[in-house]
Parts: C-alpha cells; structure tokens; sequence
C-alpha cells in the first residue's frame, strides 16, 4: 500500500516538475506562451533570463514557467496515479498587417518593422482590438497614424498612412482593414510603420508570428 502511494506521489511530482517547463514548438512566441500558460509577459521573462525578447525563440527551446498569480499550481491525481494540470490560456492569433517588402526590421536602432507597398495599398488590424488614436501626428513625425488597443496589455501602431479608415472609440476584428499604406510624416517612401508594445513596452513585432 505505502510503496502504491509513494509511486503516485512520485509520478504526480515528476508531472509537476514536467508541468512547470514548457518545450517551444513551430509558431511559438514568447507572448503566445504567456497567453497560453496565463501569466505575463514580463513574468516569463523574468522567470528567464536568459532570453532576449528581441529574438525569435528556437525549436526545443526550454523556458521555465512562473506560477500563474493568485492560482497555486495544482495536480489531479488519476485512477492510474498519473497527474495531469488543467491548461491554461489561448495562443493569440496575429496577422501582418501588409505583404509589403521589408525595408528595415526591428533593431534597437528601429523599434518597429517597415514594410513597403504602393500608396493606397490596404493594410489591416494586425489583432482584434479599439482604435485609440487615429490622427495626423505633425508633432512626432509619424503622419496620418493609427493605434490600436488589444485589451490585454497589448497596443499596436501603424503609422505614415496616406488613409486613415476608423475611428477614435470604434472596434475592429483581426484581419480587418483599417488604412491605406502612404508617405505621410517624416517618411522616405510609400510603406507602413509597424510598432508591438506590451505594458507600454517596445517588442519585437515578429515575435508575434
């Protein structure tokens, strides 16, 4: 009876430990990780490290995992004394917002992605979310200028448009169109300014993809 119950202790342990990592797969992002597991980003971040939000993650990559706020970790101990934990959290689904050429990533140079297309050409909400800004920003040199807010920590701009098509308090799904790629502001070249902050923090656009 001891040894059956100092086994599924055992097991329910080493599920626990298991459980308490998460192993990167094709299209993992540390923000959709976050999602998924429930816990912040700067939660995981600060659980590791090691790891440069700037960089994609790589295949079989190991990250640890912080406890979910509020919510001790706990084990269901099966018929068979294996223990499953409950998951947790969605993976956040993110579409470029143009198939554009990209003229400049992300660097600390340039905290954005530009990605050029033809003025006119129609960009869309990279994530569902409500417009907070859609203006002419002259004073900073972005031009015609959209922001969205994803309500979950997650804002999103696009700027240098020859078109702005919402509105300040309006909502819009992931995919739709919101604007027109243009030149507007301190711009070179028809393209569209891409900018990802998470708590107000600058990210790694492609770290969403």
């Amino acid at each position: 009876m001891w040894r059956s119950l100092l086994l599924t202790l055992g097991l329910a342990a080493l599920s626990l430990s298991t459980a308490a990592t998460v192993t990167v797969k094709p299209g993992d992002t540390l923000y959709g990780i976050a999602r998924r597991q429930g816990v912040s980003l700067e939660a995981l971040l600060a659980k590791n490290k090691g790891v440069n939000p700037q960089l994609a993650l790589k295949v079989g990559q190991v990250l640890q995992l912080p406890q979910r706020p509020g919510t001790p970790r706990t084990a269901t101990v099966t018929a068979t004394g294996g223990a499953t934990v409950r998951p947790a959290g969605i993976r956040v689904t993110a579409v470029l917002p143009v198939q554009g050429r990209l003229t400049s990533p992300y660097s600390p140079a340039h905290l954005g992605l530009d990605l050029a297309a033809p003025t006119g050409t129609p960009f869309v909400a990279a994530r569902g979310g409500r417009v907070t800004e859609s203006r002419f920003d002259a004073r900073t040199g972005w031009g015609w200028t959209i922001v969205l807010d994803h309500g979950d920590g997650m804002t999103t701009r696009y700027s240098h448009n020859s078109a702005n098509l919402v509105q300040v308090g309006q909502t819009v799904e992931t995919g739709q169109v919101i604007g027109r790629v243009g030149s507007t502001g301190n711009s070179t070249g028809p393209h569209l300014d891409f900018r990802v902050m998470v708590n107000d923090k600058v990210i790694n656009p492609m770290g969403l993809y």
